[in-house]
């Protein structure tokens, strides 16, 4: 038998992301899509995003809710759930996080390295009407914002090295100071254990991001993005503080 080439993994790989998009792009504020909207969102051509569809339902986890709309089905729910009862941070940093919400007026964020990747894994909304572009479960940039490079902090120096080189050939935007900066600003950023992006990711979004500890090393990061137009640099350092706070909290319930 003919041994798969590299390019045909690659092209394997490349299909299963486009499912996956396919399912992040289902969110609290648009949970029913037609393949039309899926296209427009996805940018992909409206006939890919039917052939995937088509994979999703057969898989049980799209099903039609009206002609030519879908929605997420209750095995999505389930895994949902498998995934919650797996990572215990998230009902022990959720109290924490809802605090520091209400304390700040703003949305929180956790997130983590999933299989080498910077995820968002819990949100607690803001009661404003500032909505972020992340939703649990959502890849962040590889190379932008405050929270990956603290989350990079789980990994050796050759680790982070070869993380940077790996999302840089996958197509990721590159750091703005390039491969060697970026690194010099992980090691920094991890060496305090806080880190700030200013519309790293979001236009106008301003965010300070902390590390949470558990058994001395890095296994989260908590974020509290802010619209650059409510934070002036007295707010931002106060904010900053907060932050830093919560995750020191965090880390101590994890029994770090």
């Amino acid at each position: 038998m003919e041994e798969p080439t590299m390019a045909t993994a690659r092209a394997g790989a490349d299909s299963g992301r486009r499912a996956l998009d396919v399912l992040f792009a289902f969110t609290e504020q648009r949970p029913v899509l037609a393949v039309r909207e899926l296209a427009e969102i996805l940018d992909i051509p409206a006939p890919t995003v039917h052939r995937y569809v088509a994979l999703l339902r057969d898989m049980g986890l799209l099903e039609e809710s009206s002609r030519g709309r879908y929605h997420l089905s209750m095995r999505v729910a389930a895994l949902g759930r498998a995934a919650r009862r797996a990572a215990p941070i998230v009902d022990t940093v959720e109290p924490l996080m809802r605090a520091l919400s209400e304390r700040t007026g703003e949305s929180v964020l956790l997130m983590r390295l999933v299989h080498g990747a910077p995820v968002c894994i819990h949100r607690v909304e803001s009661p404003s009407r500032f909505r972020l572009s992340f939703e649990p479960g959502q890849l962040l940039p590889a190379l932008r914002g405050a929270s990956v490079r603290l989350l990079l902090g789980a990994l050796d120096p050759e680790g982070r090295r070869h993380y940077v080189d790996e999302a840089l050939k996958s197509g990721a935007l590159p750091p703005v100071n390039g491969r060697d900066g970026y690194l010099g600003e992980v090691e920094r950023d991890v060496a305090r254990g806080w880190a700030v992006s200013n519309e790293e990711i979001d236009e106008g979004v301003w965010a300070p991001a902390a590390a949470v500890y558990e058994d001395g090393r890095i296994v989260a990061a908590i974020s509290a993005p802010c619209p650059v137009f409510r934070v002036d640099d007295a707010r931002r350092d106060e904010i900053v503080e907060m932050v830093r706070k919560t995750a020191a909290a965090a880390s101590d319930a994890l029994g770090s």
